[in-house]
């Protein structure tokens, strides 16, 4: 392999990548740079290298940490930056209270859905501050680091975290529906306000969607995103190594993915556990009695979706997956030990995947055209049907993360959503057409992909440049200028949906090989006439038809301009 790596002239191994670019290791003057495009920082997530779900955020305050501009109202308080921060800067600003009357710092926010506001503060001339989102308030001792009076409306969680090695820093967060401000309160006391002269230090406010604190980033003018970006290459280390992660464009049709469930004959806990993002936003679902079960909050329109969530095994072995109260749709999981159970007649692709420290990510695929709920039920086992589910009080499981795809066969990255569905749109690459040539050429992928018919490789026109496997069909094509070349009922593309792939594909002259795992594979079809046509392979996965696109996790892409030999293809393509 590293002989023939010397020989190449283009090679893609998923590693250096920024908004925008994923580089290529060869050639390294970045012609064979691929750019990226996508839309939304909020919508996609990976895989990270510590086995996270890596989210996209924002910081949706402006001005964050510049509390005296203009953005910021003072109400009977004012403010002194240029103080020692928690961060070794001189970033904080002092707040105090020049009257009696509810001093305070202050903003709207304009914020819908779930959604977390926290600062670092610091205790100065008094040890008490209130931390207010519009309907809910929590006081907290900056002193100690514990947690005063609630006013609780709309909350949800509240917290406060010392900063580890800053000398009596705090981070004080809460978690509500709809904030509608964003206020800080110095105060003389717990439950209190604040007299003249009271004072704290604060650094750096965060208002973010979700349900939890995100790392906090610095804005000015405008909101500013963090973790996954809109244009960002999605290098996915699910399977412990990494790749480059494709997609199409999908839509999360539930509204809320992680808060506002309902639940019969059970109790909902939020931010109980760590979920498989690493923050402790999962939710504990408990049973007070029989056929207990959590779902999405209201009623969602669907066809033929296909519906996942991520779960967790508490006492409880066996779950149910049921869209609507119809006894055909449902699935059983044993989630102890990751094994698919029973299904309905109209439930397919049941599926349960491994996703680390407990988690799995449990999907069905449910023919069902209407408006209804996804549940899960605790069941007694794996062959309970729809009708039966049962289970004791006191039984209970950790879920996080549900998802509703419509009209697809298979669970895509998960997309969270915080108050209105949300849709990723596709992955599209572009390297451009600057390393096009003429002559012998052998194109060699390693990946792995999920579902049936797409382009592999492409220019962006359906007759030219396009590598394409039809797995339903069994079918591979190789299509340039106009001459193609066909292997059809060879490899079985539908039988290895899922696993790792490598192949070459070669020309030589009007001669033309496949090499899939190291065998050998002739063409059934092969019209080409000419040892000249122009290797333009501009895209990646993308779509250039309808149902031409799907998912696609590229390990390495490689191009020769020359026809390797039949030893050094099946050396390079062995698994």
């Amino acid at each position: 392999m590293a002989n023939a790596l010397e020989a190449a002239s283009l090679v893609m191994i998923p590693s250096g990548y920024e908004d925008g670019t994923l580089g290529s290791l060869k050639p390294t003057d970045g012609t064979g740079d691929f750019t990226f495009s996508r839309g939304s920082n909020i919508s996609a997530t990976r895989i990270n290298e510590q086995g996270y779900i890596e989210k996209g955020y924002e910081n949706l305050l402006t001005y964050s940490n510049t509390f005296s501009d203009a953005t910021w109202g003072k109400s009977s308080v004012s403010v002194t930056s240029g103080q020692s921060g928690y961060d070794g800067t001189n970033d904080a600003s002092l707040l105090e209270a020049t009257s009696t009357t509810a001093a305070r710092l202050q903003r709207s926010t304009g914020a819908t859905g779930v959604a977390t506001l926290s600062f670092f503060g610091k205790a100065g001339t008094t040890d008490w501050v209130r931390l207010n989102g519009g309907n809910s308030s929590v006081w907290f001792d900056l002193s100690n680091g514990t947690i005063g009076t609630l006013q609780s409306y709309n909350l949800i969680d509240y917290s406060i975290d010392s900063v580890s090695g800053a000398g009596g820093w705090y981070r004080c967060v809460i978690v509500t529906d709809a904030p509608s401000f964003f206020r800080i309160y110095p105060a003389n006391s717990d439950g209190g306000v604040a007299i003249i002269g009271d004072s704290i230090y604060i650094q750096d406010a965060m208002l973010n969607q979700g349900l939890v604190a995100y790392p906090y980033i610095e804005t000015t003018t405008a909101p500013v995103a963090g973790g996954i970006l809109e244009d960002e290459p999605r290098i996915d280390f699910s399977d412990g190594c990494g790749h480059l992660l494709l997609e199409p464009s999908r839509t999360n049709l539930i509204p809320y993915s992680e808060y506002n469930f309902a639940s019969t004959n059970g109790t909902i806990d939020y931010n109980n556990a760590l979920s498989p993002e690493g923050y402790t936003n999962a939710i504990k679902f408990t049973s007070t009695g029989t056929a207990p079960h959590i779902r999405i909050g209201a009623n969602q329109s669907v066809s033929n979706a296909t519906i996942s969530a991520f779960v967790k095994y508490g006492n409880k072995q066996w779950v149910q997956f049921m869209l609507s109260s119809v006894n055909t749709l449902y699935a059983n999981f044993d989630i102890q030990n990751g094994v698919v159970g029973d299904t309905g007649a109209s439930t397919s692709n049941a599926k349960i995947e491994d996703y680390g420290n407990g988690w799995y990510r449990i999907s069905a695929t449910f023919s069902y055209i209407g408006s209804t709920s996804a549940r899960i039920y605790l069941v007694a086992d794996g062959s309970a049907n729809w009708a039966s589910p049962s289970s004791v009080s006191g039984d209970y499981i950790y879920t996080y993360g549900w998802q509703a795809e419509q009209d697809t066969t298979y669970p895509t990255s998960y997309i969270p959503t915080y108050g209105v569905s949300q849709t990723r749109l596709a992955d599209k690459t572009d390297r451009g057409s600057n390393l096009a040539y003429t002559g012998n050429y052998t194109l060699f992928m390693e990946f792995e992909y999920s579902d049936s018919s797409f382009q592999i490789l492409n220019q962006n026109v359906a007759t030219n440049h396009n590598l394409l496997i039809q797995n339903d069909d069994t079918y591979f094509t190789f299509r340039s200028t106009g001459a193609q070349v066909n292997f059809l009922n060879t490899f079985d593309w539908s039988a290895n949906s899922g696993n790792n792939i490598k192949m070459a594909f070669y020309k030589q002259g009007i001669n033309a090989k496949m090499f899939v795992n190291g065998t050998e594979y002739t063409p059934t079809t092969n019209t080409l006439s000419t040892g000249d046509e122009v290797l333009d392979w501009r895209y990646l996965n993308f779509s250039i038809t309808a149902g031409r696109q799907e998912q696609l996790k590229v390990k390495q892409l490689v191009e020769f301009q020359t026809a390797l030999s039949d030893s050094e293809c099946i050396a390079l393509t062995t698994i």
